[in-house]
């Protein structure tokens, strides 16, 4: 850095103040001042020194530095012994920077990541769906999973929580008739599910993301549970197939379901639609904008039934969420995979299988904490991968394997 400012100084003939503002340009600019960095050894894994371990800690649970606390059990080499590794881990998801985890994490894997900057809804058609609602909805997807991680709740409350955290704004604008005292930070309202809210199905923020801008998207809806919550990946759709209109006017008098009826009819759209759509007909009973109704636009009534290949039927948001209770050891073993990748920074390996085994043994009873506690301590997240090893991985011999 003085180089640079002598640099300046001299061969750009700079005043004192624009070197150093030249200096300080640099330095926020730079990828080093950005990002997080971590050396890769130059040949096989090794471990992670105190103060590497408790910065790869904190970023994991608080998207932020290490406090005080932290650092000072990395200088007394703390966080090598489990049982005060485990402590600082618990303390950490219970203080009110474990919110970071709920926007960051569950954000990201939910599809609700920064929706408070949401656009895709036209407005024309929705008026009641103001930056104050949208704000409050995305408090309300946060918050829940604050919740979840804070308050040490099983994970199975994922999709089964009997509360939500409203306000006045998206009370009235879900229609639910509760009075609350402040009008903008949202509060939990226990008993959800009797007026249809509560866990990631019926969250506003989910609902609208997995919309069009004017009509609802069983597809999109769909697709969310089959490879979010489900862990199933979906090809994408071939070239040729056609797409519905957006605008539900457009239908030519025919229904949604009847337009996708219609869609299927081509095989090759038909054999990934069998799978999707029975999973987003069910959250028809929500509209674009994440409200409860009965009734489209045009008056026809909703039809929340869904039909499987196997003719199986579910029913509504209720039915689903029984069918994906019998798939529950399928939703924990997404749910690990997602949260190791999100820990690591990196894809989950074969390698990592056994680890897997750990975090989802305990199905949806496990906490948060608990798995947190089990990443922390593995083998995986104390070491850093060498180049030898990233090589290996991405070698076409071990790929093949």
């Amino acid at each position: 850095m003085k180089i640079f400012y002598q640099h300046a100084r001299k061969d750009n003939a700079l005043e004192h103040d624009d070197a150093v503002r030249a200096l300080l340009t640099r330095i926020l600019v730079s990828p080093e001042f950005l990002y997080r960095f971590e050396t890769v050894p130059a040949h096989a894994e090794q471990p992670l020194n105190d103060w590497e371990l408790a910065s790869r800690l904190s970023f994991f649970i608080w998207s932020s530095v290490p406090d005080e606390a932290l650092r000072r059990a990395a200088a007394t080499g703390d966080l090598r012994k489990p049982e005060l590794l485990a402590q600082q881990v618990r303390r950490m998801t219970t203080d009110a920077k474990a919110r970071r985890i709920a926007t960051e994490f569950f954000g990201q894997w939910l599809g609700f990541y920064r929706f408070d900057g949401f656009r895709g809804v036209d407005t024309g058609r929705f008026p009641e769906f103001t930056d104050e609602v949208k704000s409050a909805m995305y408090d309300e997807a946060v918050s829940t999973f604050e919740y979840l991680v804070r308050e040490d709740r099983p994970l199975r409350e994922l999709l089964a929580a009997d509360y939500t955290f409203l306000n006045q704004p998206l009370a009235k604008f879900y229609g639910i008739e509760k009075e609350f005292a402040a009008t903008e930070n949202v509060v939990r309202v226990d008993g959800a599910n009797a007026f249809n809210r509560g866990g990631a199905l019926r969250l506003g923020a989910v609902l609208t993301t997995t919309s069009a801008p004017l009509r609802t998207s069983p597809v999109k809806r769909g697709d969310w549970v089959l490879r979010r919550i489900l862990g199933t990946p979906t090809p994408p759709p071939p070239g040729n197939a056609a797409t519905l209109p957006g605008d539900p006017k457009a239908f030519g008098g025919l229904s949604l379901r009847a337009k996708l009826t219609e869609h299927k009819q081509n095989p090759v759209c038909a054999n990934c639609h069998v799978r999707i759509d029975p999973l987003g007909f069910p959250l028809e009973g929500f509209d674009p904008v994440g409200r409860a109704r009965a009734k489209y636009d045009d008056g026809q009534a909703v039809d929340l039934n869904a039909e499987f290949a196997d003719k199986s039927i579910i029913v509504g948001v209720d039915g689903l969420l029984r069918y994906l209770r019998t798939r529950e050891p399928q939703i924990m073993k997404t749910f690990g995979k997602k949260m190791l990748g999100y820990a690591l920074g990196r894809t989950v390996l074969a390698s990592d299988r056994a680890l897997l085994d750990e975090l989802t043994v305990r199905g949806g009873d496990a906490t948060f904490a608990e798995l947190a506690v089990k990443i922390a301590g593995s083998r995986q997240f104390r070491h850093r991968e060498g180049r030898n090893d990233e090589a290996a991985r991405t070698s076409p011999s071990s790929a093949a394997h």
